[in-house]
């Protein structure tokens, strides 16, 4: 499939479908960076290295039932060969979020786990040096990092704003506002696109203003949704697709990370659960 550019533009009346994202990337991220798809087989059973990150995962997991909101815990992979972590990769499966983050020439892949709250990251430096490992939590910390040092606290926003400019002078200067009010733990405002229509002028100035930084979340199941982080902090821009590839809601949300792409403490419980019985199989 061929990879192309996910960008951001707000839907304005007339838009085409959205394009398919199964393979996409971020503006600027080199491809080749991020390893291809593991070749090794994976073992039949679970050697005593690979158990032990898996009791490891459990039991993280079990302590986020009472601290949900703790921060990512980061399991190292270093002590596995290929076939073990081909084991672990054949076990926690590929769920229905992933992202891409490009920070200080680095490039993270994350994709949850068939299991909500657990993470495999995988990352890439320009020199080659790689990295992988396993993330519990809400999300990883290469998208908190991402999200708190690439976006700007403030925006040059235009004085004089082109012919055909509705709501986005307005939109700017709430957006501005609310940012910087914002504090970690409050709850995300949300502004919605399909109350309130946009021209193609005003599509433009907010994409030109606001710009866009190399983290982008997408997540499918029932519904696909598509989650860009703007050049503005606390402020994404979040999509929500059909099966027929039309943007059904499109929003701005001022706050942390949106609650569509985040674990919650059930999810933490529930797979406690499931991965307890998997490693039960294997006995």
């Amino acid at each position: 499939m061929t990879e192309h550019v996910l960008v951001w533009h707000p839907k304005v009346p007339g838009d085409a479908p959205a394009d398919s994202d199964d393979q996409l990337r971020l503006i600027g991220m080199p491809t080749g960076l991020v390893r291809p798809a593991r070749q090794t087989p994976a073992n039949e059973e679970l050697t005593t290295a690979s158990r032990a990150v898996v009791n490891e995962v459990i039991a993280d997991l079990k302590r986020r039932t009472r601290e949900p909101d703790a921060p990512p815990t980061r399991v190292s992979l270093n002590g596995l060969d290929d076939s073990e972590k081909a084991t672990l990769a054949d076990i926690l499966g590929e769920g229905d979020v992933w992202a891409k983050v490009g920070l200080d020439n680095a490039y993270w892949r994350v994709v949850e786990s068939v299991m909500a709250g657990i993470w495999r990251v995988e990352s890439s430096t320009a020199d080659g040096t790689q990295g992988e490992w396993i993330e519990i939590g809400p999300v990883p910390a290469p998208i908190l990092r991402a999200a708190a040092e690439l976006p700007r606290a403030e925006i040059p926003i235009p004085g004089q704003m082109p012919q055909g400019a509705m709501n986005a002078p307005a939109l700017l200067f709430e957006l501005q506002q609310r940012s910087s009010e914002y504090r970690p733990g409050a709850e995300n405002h949300v502004i919605n696109f399909t109350l309130l229509p946009l021209t193609d002028v005003d599509a433009q100035v907010l994409t030109t203003v606001l710009g866009q930084v190399p983290l982008v979340i997408r997540s499918g199941g029932f519904g696909s949704s598509r989650v860009f982080a703007t050049g503005l902090r606390h402020v994404w821009a979040v999509q929500f697709i059909n099966g027929m590839g039309n943007v059904i809601l499109d929003t701005l949300e001022i706050g942390g990370v949106p609650v569509s792409v985040l674990a919650a403490r059930e999810d933490f419980e529930d797979s406690a659960e499931r991965l307890s019985e998997i490693l039960q199989a294997f006995n």
